[in-house]
């Protein structure tokens, strides 16, 4: 049976940046706008498809840049993996522009400004061509380095490093390297590329080269060493740098240690009481696990079908009963709520936002959008821990 769906998800018509005052700095407003939907409001399986697909390239190609980087197999790499793809302060309003869902806001290098999605599940600054302008800036220095990378769609990004003078969030660094793409490799409508948050273990550019926010710290343009993500459906979702907002949480932040070697902001956790890894990405839309840990997790959901479509397992729930779903870090859990827990529906029934995947390289979960609506979390790379509490 082919499973159609239709988003409960609100659509956003249109994004904006504003730098508002906030106890900690300024912060960069974010808002939400869906592409997974055809025009008759039924979700676009090839774009859910190829979001899935593109999130199992991107961690093989991550895990292969880790082990360039590093000299070993990063400690998440799942050797029984069943299909490996071939393939001061301030703060940064995000817009949801793309079909997998990535949060974007402003940037600016040299005098070129553009939206940009901003990837904690990454690290390198990557744009199409055109988006930054090197012969408009006094301060663009073309570098002797070159980058490539590639997409599950065989779609590549390949072309030359350049450093120049960044502006994010209304904080200031010089020299940041930024890699101009000679072919567009990202239609993503406003969006014109992507800025990698994770630590420099798993960039791809030469380790000379800072990550943006690395760079931040590195040249003491923050008041601490730390972001913050807090998303929402709709408007009000902000990425905040230099410091902690606390008016974007409603209870004490709970943080976990995290080991910067690692690339990825990864902490220990449990979903319904299975024991996995989680990986926090702002570039994920759903929460994408193994297909054996997710299909155990839809066994303790009383009322959730599972679905399997290809190398994808998905699952529905009468909407009239959403499931508890638990996510439980450093012993404190986190539920989503009825709107987290589904993304659309199918033949007036709910569909899951936990989805299993072939192809993954690592026995962990992918936590994306589907989690971080719930929660607002903290990056903190000076104390190398992350903090997590329910959003206000």
């Amino acid at each position: 049976m082919r499973l159609f769906l239709r988003l409960a998800l609100g659509l956003v018509a249109a994004a904006h940046v504003v730098l508002a005052s906030s106890p900690t700095g300024l912060t960069v407003h974010l808002e939400r706008r869906n592409f997974l939907l055809n025009d008759d409001n039924t979700v676009n399986f090839k774009a859910v498809a190829n979001h899935a697909k593109q999130l199992s390239h991107k961690y093989n190609f991550l895990m292969k840049k880790f082990k360039d980087n590093m000299g070993k197999d990063h400690p998440l790499l799942n050797a029984l993996v069943e299909a490996l793809s071939k393939r001061g302060e301030g703060e940064v309003g995000l817009t949801d522009i793309r079909s997998e869902l990535l949060w974007a806001g402003e940037i600016q290098f040299g005098n070129s400004k553009f939206k940009i999605d901003f990837d904690t599940g990454s690290a390198d600054t990557l744009v199409n061509p055109g988006a930054y302008e090197p012969r408009k800036s006094s301060s663009s220095k073309k570098t002797s380095d070159e980058f490539e990378t590639s997409y599950a769609d065989n779609t590549r990004a390949v072309g030359a490093i350049y450093t120049d003078d960044m502006v994010f969030g209304g904080l200031k660094a010089k020299n940041v390297a930024i890699g101009l793409s000679r072919s567009k490799f990202s239609d993503d409508g406003e969006s014109v590329g992507i800025a990698g948050l994770s630590f420099p273990s798993i960039q791809a550019f030469p380790k000379k080269y800072d990550p943006i926010f690395v760079a931040l710290m590195h040249q003491k343009a923050v008041a601490e060493p730390v972001f913050q993500f807090t998303l929402k459906p709709g408007t009000g979702s902000t990425l905040h740098l230099g410091g902690v907002d606390y008016s974007k949480v409603k209870d004490k932040i709970d943080y976990v240690n995290v080991n910067p070697d690692d690339g990825f902001w990864i902490t220990d956790g449990s979903v319904q009481g299975v024991k996995t890894k989680f990986v926090i990405d702002s570039g994920t839309t759903l929460i994408i696990g193994p297909m054996d840990q997710v299909l155990e997790v839809i066994s303790k959901l009383p009322g959730v079908t599972p679905h399997y479509n290809l190398d994808s397992l998905q699952a529905t729930f009468d909407c009239s009963r959403p499931p508890t779903v638990d996510f439980e870090i450093n012993g404190k859990k986190y539920k989503l709520d009825k709107q987290q827990a589904s993304y659309g529906t199918s033949f007036g029934r709910c569909v899951l936002s936990i989805m299993g995947q072939r192809g993954l390289p690592m026995h962990a979960w992918v936590l994306g959008d589907a989690f971080m609506q719930g929660v607002s979390v903290v990056f903190d790379m000076g104390r190398n821990r992350m903090g997590f509490a329910p959003s206000a």
